[in-house]
């Protein structure tokens, strides 16, 4: 029964270990991580939502109310 207690007790040594370690490695290396992908993170998501609205956009706005949309814009309001 002492093996057996024993193996237990070196399993949960060695897992708590392994814990530390994981945990270690993410406070060090997490923000290092991030940094390298937010770029591609960034582009993947503003390219998405774009898909997105520009579908959406399309479905809410007929031709009829595109064309009464103004194409420009007037001068800035002095205060």
């Amino acid at each position: 029964m002492q093996k057996y207690l024993n193996a237990l007790g070196a399993a949960g040594f060695v897992l708590a270990a392994c814990n530390t370690a994981v945990i270690v490695f993410a406070v060090v290396r997490g923000p290092a991580i991030v940094e390298e992908n937010l770029g591609r993170v960034q582009a993947l998501m503003i390219e998405k939502m774009y898909e997105a609205l520009t579908e959406s956009v399309t479905e809410a706005m007929p031709g009829q109310v595109g064309e009464m949309m103004p194409s420009t814009t007037g001068p800035a309001l002095p205060f």
